[in-house]
């Protein structure tokens, strides 16, 4: 997080803290009820920046509590911007080269930054200036393409068959159906050969998110996600050895595992647990 997310968080956070304290809620009551782990929650009143997850899932976290907390979630959860711009307090500032951003004219007196900037050459051309408004470039750009059609004809012209008084016709037809052919052979050849590679992996395990639900997935003894998964989000995860899931609201996800026809991993606001190897035989899989 840059300081900006850091300051929200930090402000959002006690905010969050005070107001369950009022209500008289622990910090694992609301773990259990907005499905993430109690770490993340205290994470959140503290403004530990360094225990969070990616911005976009601490947002997520934000509206959810806020709701429990009977608040409008999505008031608070604006609070804290997942990418927030920065604030130029001078305008001076905006032609410094450490400065990554572009400032609107009507918006020169606030100063926000709106996009990242093209590199400011200095004593030459404006800042806000781009390729598509620069003749110069436009200019070179236009001669190139009319370079390449140019290009293209020539070849065009070079390799098509001319025919002559002694040329018979249907040598000229024979040689671009074999090649034809050839063309066909090494097309199909490639298409069959892509399914081989991506059914490699012994254990292939799919989800499909009903509702929201807090996910850690360890592929061969690493871990390599965690975090909260949104309604109607889909994801897939290979392993070669062993796979170990364990969901929060286990009854919003639908799983596949190796091919098979989806099934529900618990019932809905319990934490499942399930082990996938290669052995594993999904008839035997829970399915609620």
């Amino acid at each position: 997080m840059n300081p900006a997310q850091q300051e929200q968080l930090l402000k959002v956070g006690a905010y969050l803290k005070d107001l369950r304290q009022e209500k008289g809620k622990t910090v694992d009551e609301v773990a259990n009820q907005i499905f993430i782990r109690p770490a993340l929650v205290k994470a959140i009143e503290a403004g530990d920046w360094e225990s969070l997850p990616e911005p976009v899932f601490v947002q997520g976290f934000i509206l959810r509590y806020a709701d429990y907390l009977g608040l409008n979630g999505r008031e608070v959860a604006k609070q804290f911007e997942p990418t927030p711009v920065a604030v130029l307090p001078d305008p001076q500032l905006a032609t410094q080269g450490s400065v990554e951003g572009v400032v609107n004219s009507e918006d020169r007196h606030g100063l926000k930054v709106l996009s990242k900037a093209e590199p400011i050459v200095r004593g030459g051309a404006a800042p806000e200036s781009r390729a598509g408004s620069n003749p110069v470039i436009w200019f070179l750009g236009a001669a190139a393409v009319a370079a390449a059609i140019a290009i293209v004809a020539l070849l065009t012209t070079r390799n098509t068959p001319q025919r002559a008084d002694t040329t018979d016709p249907v040598e000229e037809v024979a040689e671009p159906a074999a090649e034809d052919t050839v063309d066909t052979a090494a097309t199909t050849a490639t298409a069959e050969s892509e399914p081989v590679a991506a059914n490699a992996a012994p254990i292939t395990f799919d989800v499909n998110l009903e509702d929201d639900a807090w996910m850690r997935v360890t592929v061969d003894g690493e871990e390599v996600y965690e975090g909260t998964l949104t309604a109607g989000t889909r994801e897939s995860w290979t392993a070669q050895n062993e796979l170990l899931v364990t969901a929060g609201n286990s009854g919003g996800v639908l799983y596949s595992f190796n091919g098979s026809e989806e099934s529900r991993l618990g019932a809905p606001g319990t934490v499942s647990n399930l082990t996938l190897t290669p052995e594993t035989d999904p008839e035997t899989l829970p399915n609620p």
